[in-house]
């Protein structure tokens, strides 16, 4: 009987055993975990980065071939780019929650772009993105410029 019930059971070197492996595995897949939402933080800024410059891009594209200017709006609480053309919104960029349009840095009080009937502005600007884990990300407009690039 004795022989019976001792082999039912799991010795203490066992159990030893199974938890310091399964510890081991949950201590490398946290470690994995954070580093997937590091790179994905990234990514999404990335994408928000280029979002942004190819809005402003195609805006002023917009304003050369249609002969008109416009302005460029960034609503900072409802996290928005629009293109106006006087009193018409022609265009909008809404980012995702993800990504948080932080600050607008520019040489008007009110921080628009204006952009001539041929696609140029004398407005330069910096505009900072916040990320899931506070990082600041900037997209620098410079003046004269006719298209807008990241300068990291």
């Amino acid at each position: 009987m004795r022989g019976e019930f001792m082999r039912r059971g799991f010795t203490l070197i066992e159990m030893i055993l199974v938890l310091s492996i399964m510890g081991i595995i949950g201590g490398t897949s946290v470690v994995s975990v954070r580093y997937y939402n590091t790179i994905k933080n990234k990514v999404d800024a990335d994408y928000s980065c280029n979002a942004i410059v190819s809005f402003i891009n195609n805006s002023k594209m917009y304003c050369r071939e249609n002969s008109c200017s416009g302005i460029i709006t960034f609503d900072v609480l409802r996290n928005e780019i629009k293109l106006h053309d006087g009193t018409t919104e022609i265009n909008k960029l809404s980012l995702s929650n993800k990504i948080k349009l932080y600050e607008v840095i520019g040489r008007r009080s009110d921080n628009d772009i204006v952009s001539d009937d041929k696609g140029y502005s004398n407005d330069s600007c910096t505009i900072i993105l916040k990320d899931n884990n506070l990082i600041e990300h900037r997209i620098t407009m410079r003046v004269g410029t006719a298209y807008v690039k990241i300068i990291k």
